[in-house]
């Protein structure tokens, strides 16, 4: 983790401890069969998570969690949201320790939140005037803050903005995220006369379960078809076919050797695997001309970046990589395209990516011109260090160019080939 996440994490971590610490032992017995109920059933949703995309789960648990936010006082409301997080991860053990504890915190820090609103707005469940608002005022607050809370420890180690990254991470779930806390709102009606009743949520709840699972069906239906979009666009030219896997590879490896974070290396695989995506509007006369393309062709050409970019940030599914996509034709001297970025404006992710894009194109046959060989796309990378690519991003590939494994990997091999 970069620092300042270190940092922002033992942040949150202190706080939740502070608050679990502060306002547990004040609260009161007589709903402490009520709390644990409310554990028992969001320690069972947190069992069954659903992977929306390679990058972002999701569970229901919000349900049960938002009941007991008006149901209970602050403090057993933090420790039931807390407590199944971590009840979830004993039992599957399938991510880091800090990252459960911080998931804990993050979760118990907004449902205490969401209590201490309904009960300073005097929800009473007894009233639909005055139970509806506050009960829609701590929704939204347990919403903003839960996921706000988790979005700026993403951004602090992709380093981007979580204010403008909002929206579209969170877009496609909202719905699934309302009906969920909605249904928490009428259990904690429910609950005050019939305690028992709680256990019948459990049928709707599956049914939005469901409802997931098949939007997750989807997504993965999407990203599927827009890989295999990738690479037939690649296969409209032979001297490009499996152009974009190869340049996948190898930033990918870049990626590694920069010691980026796996997050940020999938990213770069999956952006450098559709970075070519908008040439489907690149006419085949431009595309397969067997000659230099001349200043008219060149500005047709470089309209594929912004096009790709703009197709990618439509679908939730790529929205991340879509600024990649539209910078891997950046350069450090700010002549590139299409928004004429320079130097740290450039993403390092998209320079990775433009790296990789030139080795690849180098060291290939093309119309035009023959593969140039290992020892000369080496000395191209140095020669435009600085100028054309970013520093660090050359540095990282003449080194791996240079272990003794390199010529085995048909990625980095310099010897002509059809592209």
């Amino acid at each position: 983790m970069r620092p300042a996440l270190k940092a922002y994490v033992a942040c949150v971590l202190a706080t939740g401890l502070a608050f679990a610490f502060a306002y547990v032992p004040g609260s009161s017995v007589d709903t402490l069969p009520l709390a644990a109920a409310l554990l028992v059933l969001a320690t069972i949703a947190q069992l069954r998570p659903i992977h929306l995309t390679q990058k972002m789960k999701m569970t229901v648990d919000d349900t049960a969690t938002f009941a007991a936010a008006l149901l209970l006082s602050p403090g057993l409301a933090l420790l039931v949201a807390a407590g199944a997080t971590l009840l979830a991860y004993a039992r599957r053990r399938q991510s880091p320790w800090f990252e459960s504890v911080f998931n804990a915190s993050t979760s118990g820090l907004a449902t205490f939140t969401a209590a201490a609103v309904f009960g300073a707005l005097g929800g009473d469940r007894g009233s639909v005037a005055s139970y509806a608002p506050a009960a829609a005022a701590a929704a939204a607050v347990k919403y903003l803050m839960h996921t706000g809370l988790v979005d700026i420890a993403v951004a602090l180690q992709l380093r981007r903005d979580p204010l403008t990254t909002w929206w579209p991470v969170h877009r496609r779930d909202l719905p699934q995220s309302i009906a969920l806390y909605a249904l928490g709102g009428l259990m904690a009606i429910v609950a005050d006369s019939y305690p028992v009743a709680i256990l019948l949520f459990a049928l709707p709840v599956a049914g939005i379960f469901s409802s997931m699972r098949e939007t997750a069906r989807l997504r993965t239906q999407t990203r599927e078809a827009i890989v295999e979009m990738a690479n037939l666009i690649d296969q409209r030219d032979q001297y490009t076919h499996g152009h974009s896997q190869r340049v996948a590879d190898l930033a990918a490896r870049l990626a590694t050797h920069l010691r980026m974070e796996p997050s940020q290396v999938e990213l770069i695989r999956e952006a450098g695997l559709l970075h070519d995506l908008g040439k489907i509007r690149t006419p085949d006369d431009v595309l397969q001309k067997p000659a230099v393309l001349d200043h008219d062709e060149q500005l047709e050409m470089r309209l594929h970046a912004e096009a790709g970019a703009e197709l990618l940030r439509k679908l939730p599914e790529f929205w991340e990589g879509a600024s990649l996509v539209r910078a891997h034709h950046e350069r450090f001297d700010g002549r590139g395209y299409p928004r004429g970025l320079a130097g740290a404006e450039i993403p390092l992710e998209a320079a990775v990516i433009a790296v990789a894009d030139a080795w690849d194109a180098m060291t290939s046959d093309r119309p035009y011109r023959k593969a140039l060989g290992h020892a000369e796309a080496r000395a191209e990378l140095r020669r435009y260090r600085g100028s054309q690519w970013t520093p660090a991003v050359v540095d990282a590939l003449l080194a791996i160019t240079s272990e003794p494994a390199v010529t085995a990997n048909p990625a980095l091999a310099g010897s002509p080939r059809l592209a």
